[in-house]
C-alpha cells in the first residue's frame, strides 16, 4: 500500500509514529502534509489510531508502514546537515523517490515550526494579540494540526481558548462564513484528545460549539466527556445532540452507559 504510494512517510512524533499525507495545494502552488495516524510506540502489540476513519485504511496497513520506517536506515540513520557523509544516498535507498519526499517533508515542517513559535511568542506577549479575523486565527492553527504537534497544541488551547470564550459570549458575535473560529477551536480540541487531554479538549469542543452549533462538535464534545470520565458533561451533550439530531447508536450506548 505504502511503497507503491510515494505520498506516504513516517516520522518519529510526540507519542509513536506519525503517518503523514502529502496533499497538493492548487491554490498555494505547493504541497502540504497531513498527519493521518499515529502508531503507538512500546505498546505489544502496537496499535494504530486513525483520525480519518472514513478512509477505511486496515490498522495492519498502518503500523507496518511504522515498522518500515525503523527498519530504514537510510532514512532513521543520523544525519548532520554540515557534513556529506552523514547524509543518506538516493542511489543506496530502496525507494529513492522516498528520500525526497522527506525532503521536502523537512522543509515544510521547519516552516510551519517557525510560523508556530511566532504565534506562541506573540500570544506569550499578551493572548488578547490573537487576531480578531477568525480566518487568521485557523490559518496559524491549521500547521500545528496538521503536523500533529500536540505539546504546541496543548499550550495554545490553554491560551487562546480563554480568549475566545470571551468573544464568542460577547453581544453581536457571529463567526465568518466559513466557521473558521469553530474549526480552529475543534482543530485544537482534536490535538489534545491526541494528546490525552480530554479535559481541555472538551473546553475547546464547547468553546467551538458556542461559535455554531453542529452534530459534528456535539459528536466531539460527548467523545472528550466520555474520555474525561465527566458524566454531567456527557449527559448535557448527549441531551443537547438528541434535541437537534437523531443520537446514532454508538452514541446512544454512551448514553446507556452515562444513566447507569
Amino acid at each position: 500500500m505504502f511503497d507503491a504510494d510515494p505520498s506516504e512517510l513516517a516520522v518519529r512524533g510526540e507519542r509513536g509514529i506519525d503517518l503523514f499525507q502529502r496533499v497538493e495545494d492548487a491554490g498555494q502552488k505547493r504541497a502540504r502534509f497531513r498527519c493521518i495516524a499515529t502508531v503507538s510506540d512500546g505498546d505489544t502489540p502496537p496499535q494504530a489510531v486513525d483520525f480519518q476513519p472514513h478512509a477505511n485504511r486496515a490498522p495492519e496497513a498502518l503500523i507496518a508502514r511504522a515498522q518500515a520506517l525503523q527498519e530504514a536506515p537510510q532514512i532513521t540513520q543520523s544525519l548532520a546537515l554540515g557534513d556529506t557523509r552523514s547524509w543518506p544516498k538516493a542511489y543506496d535507498t530502496r525507494n529513492p523517490m522516498a528520500l525526497f519526499l522527506y525532503l521536502e517533508f523537512f522543509r515544510a515542517w521547519q516552516v510551519a515550526d517557525m510560523a508556530g513559535a511566532r504565534f506562541e511568542a506573540l500570544l506569550a506577549r499578551d493572548p488578547n494579540d490573537l487576531p480578531t479575523a477568525p480566518n487568521q486565527i485557523a490559518g496559524a492553527i491549521t500547521p500545528v494540526f496538521e503536523f500533529n504537534r500536540l505539546a504546541r497544541g496543548t499550550q495554545l488551547a490553554h491560551t487562546i481558548v480563554p480568549v475566545l470564550k470571551a468573544r464568542i459570549a460577547a453581544q453581536g458575535f457571529r463567526d465568518d462564513q466559513s466557521s473558521s473560529t469553530g474549526y480552529a477551536l475543534r482543530m485544537l480540541g482534536d490535538l489534545c484528545m491526541r494528546a490525552a487531554n480530554p479535559a481541555l479538549a472538551l473546553e475547546c469542543f464547547e468553546t467551538a460549539i458556542g461559535a455554531g452549533d453542529n452534530a459534528f462538535r456535539r459528536r466531539k464534545a460527548i467523545e472528550a466527556a466520555h474520555a474525561a470520565g465527566n458524566t454531567a458533561k456527557l449527559q448535557q451533550h448527549l441531551t443537547g445532540f438528541r434535541v437537534k439530531w437523531p443520537l446514532p447508536d454508538d452514541l446512544a450506548q454512551l448514553e446507556n452507559g452515562a444513566d447507569t
